[in-house]
C-alpha cells in the first residue's frame, strides 16, 4: 500500500520532469516508505482523489509553483484534507510564503527549501511522535492554529546522497524534446541554485545565490543509465544556471560527449566559448536578457551590460548559427518607464534581425515576496492577494501590477509570440497584417486589438465549417511559416496564433 502520494500540477505546455518531487521521493524510499509520483494537468485532478481516498497514505505532498496551475493544487488539496489525510505544501511558491499558506484550513504543514531529508524527519514525527517543532525546514500550525516556521535546514551538500527517481514516473518517454535534429533530448538537473543576484528572482529567497552540483561521475552515470534505458540522443541541463563554474563544467559537457542545451549568460559568450558551444553541439541555450536598458537592469542587480546582449547575439551568428537563442526579457519591472521599455521592444525586434535563430519571448513582471524587488513593488502600489486563491491568477502573460493594465500584457504577449518567439512569416497576401502587428510592437499601441478579435472570430468560422477546415488544413502551411518547437514542449503553442 502506499505511504506517501507526491503531486506537481503542471500546465499544459511544460513538459519538464517534476524533479522536485522526483528526488523527495527518492529519500522516502530509503526511509523504506512506498511512494508514488503524480505529474499531472487539473485533467487528472479525479484520479488522483480517488487514489488518495483509496490507499489512505501517510501524508499528500503538493510541490507549489505560483501561477494558474496553483488552482489544481487548492482544489485537490483541499479534497485530501477533508478525508483526514495530512496535507503538505511544498516548492518555490510554498516555500517563499510559508505562514502565508498555512493561514489556509486546508494547508496542515509547509516543507520549505529543499525537501529530502525534511520530509525523512517529518514522516518519522508523524508516525512516532509529533514534535514538530524539532524538525529544521517545516512550518506548522499550533494547537491555536497559528503558523510556526521552524529554522532553516542547512542545504544538503553531497546532493549524490539523492538521486531523481525516474523509474517512478508513468511515462518518461512523454518528456522527450525535439533539439535540433535530436528528437530524444531529455532534461537532466546537475546543480541546484545560482550565484547571480537578480532582484526578480527566487533564487535570492531560496537559494540564497548558492550553487551545488552532483559529482561528475553522478551526473554521467545517470545520463549513461538513460542512454540505455530510454534511447536518449540529446541532453537538456535544465538547471537554473549551468555554468556555475565555466571551466569544470565545460569539462563536465565535453566527458558526457553528447549534443547539450542549457543556461547561458551574456557575458560568456565570447567568440572562442562560441566556438566551444560549437564544437561541443550546443543545440540551442537560453539567455536570461531581462531589459535592454541598463537602468533597468542595475535595478534588478542583474550584473550584466546591455550591450552584452546584442553582442553575444551577434557572436553566437557569426561562429555557430545553427545555435538557437532563446531570450527572455521582463515587462513592467518596478523602475520601467516607457521609455526604458522601448529600448527593450526595439532591442528585441533588432535581435530577430540580426539573427535568424533568435527568439525573444517577454513576459509580465511578477512580484514575489521577500525578493530584492518586493519593497519596491509594494511602494508603488502592488497589492498582494489575501489568501492563495489569489495567487493563481497570475501568469507570465497578464497583467500582474497596477501599472501593467492586463489588455495591454495580453496584446503585448500574444504579438511577440508572433513575430518573436514563434518567428512567423507569412505569405505575400497577409504582409500587411505582419506589418501592422511590427508597427504596433515598435510603437508600444497595445490597445483596440482588433486585429486579433477577427483573427479568433475568423478561426472559429474555418473550425465550424468543414469545407474550410479542408482547405485550412491542405494549404495553411503555404500561408504561414513559423517556428513551433520550445525547448519545453513539443505542443505547438504558436500555431494558435499564427
Amino acid at each position: 500500500m502506499t505511504d506517501v502520494f507526491l503531486i506537481n500540477f503542471r500546465n499544459e505546455r511544460d513538459m519538464y520532469p517534476p524533479f522536485g518531487i522526483m528526488y523527495v521521493a527518492d529519500a522516502l524510499i530509503k526511509q523504506g516508505l512506498e511512494v508514488e509520483l503524480w505529474h499531472e494537468t487539473e485533467d487528472g485532478l479525479e484520479e488522483f482523489v480517488r487514489q488518495v481516498e483509496k490507499a489512505r497514505p501517510l501524508w499528500v505532498g503538493f510541490s507549489t509553483i505560483t501561477g494558474p496551475q496553483l488552482g489544481a493544487a487548492i482544489k485537490a488539496t483541499q479534497r485530501v484534507h477533508d478525508m483526514g489525510i495530512p496535507t503538505v505544501w511544498g516548492g518555490v511558491h510554498a516555500t517563499i510564503m510559508p505562514e502565508d499558506v498555512l493561514k489556509e484550513d486546508y494547508v496542515d504543514f509547509v516543507v520549505v527549501n529543499e525537501g529530502e531529508v525534511t520530509a525523512q524527519e517529518f514522516t518519522r514525527e508523524l508516525q512516532n511522535g509529533r514534535d514538530w517543532a524539532k524538525v529544521f525546514g517545516l512550518a506548522w500550525k499550533d494547537e491555536n492554529g497559528q503558523p510556526v516556521v521552524n529554522p532553516e535546514r542547512p542545504f544538503i551538500q553531497n546532493l549524490d546522497d539523492f538521486s531523481p527517481r525516474w523509474d517512478l514516473l508513468a511515462d518518461v518517454n512523454a518528456y522527450m524534446l525535439q533539439s535540433g535534429p535530436y528528437d530524444r533530448a531529455i532534461p537532466v538537473y546537475i546543480s541546484r541554485g545560482c550565484p547571480f543576484r537578480c532582484g526578480f528572482c527566487y533564487n535570492e529567497v531560496v537559494m540564497k545565490r548558492t550553487w551545488r552540483q552532483h559529482s561528475d561521475e553522478f551526473i554521467i552515470a545517470q545520463i549513461e543509465w538513460l542512454k540505455q534505458n530510454y534511447g536518449i540522443n540529446a541532453v537538456d541541463y535544465a538547471d537554473d544556471y549551468l555554468f556555475g563554474r565555466p571551466r569544470p563544467m565545460q569539462r563536465l559537457v565535453e566527458k558526457v560527449n553528447m549534443p547539450w542545451s542549457g543556461q547561458v549568460r551574456v557575458q560568456l559568450l565570447k567568440p572562442e566559448f562560441v566556438q566551444w558551444m560549437n564544437k561541443t553541439g550546443c543545440q540551442w541555450v537560453n539567455i536570461g536578457a531581462e531589459s535592454g536598458s541598463q537602468k533597468v537592469l542595475d535595478s534588478m542587480n542583474k550584473d550584466q551590460k546591455a550591450e552584452q546582449i546584442e553582442w553575444g547575439v551577434r557572436n553566437l551568428a557569426e561562429y555557430a548559427p545553427h545555435i538557437e537563442a532563446n531570450l527572455s526579457f521582463i515587462i513592467g519591472l518596478p523602475e520601467e518607464d516607457p521609455v526604458e521599455r522601448q529600448i527593450t521592444i526595439e532591442l528585441i525586434d533588432r535581435l530577430c534581425e540580426i539573427n535568424k535563430n533568435a527568439r525573444c519571448s517577454v513576459c509580465v513582471y511578477m512580484p514575489y515576496p521577500g525578493t530584492p524587488l518586493w519593497p519596491e513593488a509594494l511602494k508603488r502600489g502592488y497589492t498582494p492577494p489575501d489568501n492563495q486563491w489569489g495567487w493563481t491568477e497570475f501568469d507570465l502573460n497578464r497583467g500582474n501590477t497596477p501599472w501593467i493594465s492586463e489588455e495591454e500584457a495580453q496584446t503585448m504577449c500574444e504579438i511577440n509570440d508572433i513575430l518573436y518567439v514563434g518567428r512567423s512569416q507569412g505569405h505575400w497576401l497577409l504582409k500587411p497584417y505582419y506589418a501592422l502587428l511590427r508597427r504596433r510592437w515598435l510603437t508600444q499601441n497595445f490597445k483596440f486589438y482588433w486585429e486579433g478579435k477577427l483573427k479568433r472570430a475568423g478561426a472559429q468560422v474555418v473550425e465550424s465549417v468543414a469545407p474550410l477546415r479542408v482547405l485550412r488544413d491542405r494549404y495553411g502551411h503555404k500561408l504561414v511559416t513559423y517556428n513551433a518547437n520550445t525547448h519545453k514542449s513539443k505542443i505547438e503553442m504558436h500555431q494558435a496564433a499564427g
